[in-house]
């Protein structure tokens, strides 16, 4: 396995942890801003280039520029959106638990592509 990679797609990783008894963090819920922003992606940027322009601002600063963007155009939104926006969050860390809850509590997978994950891996534990 890469060193590199995170291995959260490594079918031998439950099993890791449950052999040494640590744990697989759970996943965060993500704020509905960030997810809103995802979709507005061209709007923010415009207006983080105008904003960097006027003010001249560092390449360091660049990314902190466009969360303020971000959240200014997220706070103009009406509250009926927001509220669609913040059930999106939800909904999408429900599903994202679901599959920890899986990945962590189920069987192993069976799937071809899963096991097929494993031949790499395995290929290295041996030459190593």
């Amino acid at each position: 396995m890469d060193p590199r990679e995170s291995g959260a797609h490594n079918p031998y990783r439950t099993l890791l942890h449950k052999l040494t008894g640590t744990t697989i963090q759970k996943p965060r819920q993500k704020s509905p801003v960030n997810i809103w922003r995802k979709t507005q992606r061209k709007e923010i940027d415009l207006e983080a280039k105008k904003i960097i322009e006027k003010e001249k601002t560092p390449p360091s600063k660049h990314a902190a520029v466009r969360d303020k963007v971000a959240r200014e155009l997220y706070d103009l939104l009406s509250q009926e959106e927001k509220s669609q926006w913040i059930e999106q969050a939800k909904e999408e860390h429900e599903a994202a638990m679901a599959k920890w809850k899986d990945d962590t509590q189920g069987n192993p997978s069976t799937t071809p592509e899963d096991r097929q994950r494993c031949v790499p891996t395995h290929f290295y534990l041996v030459t190593a």
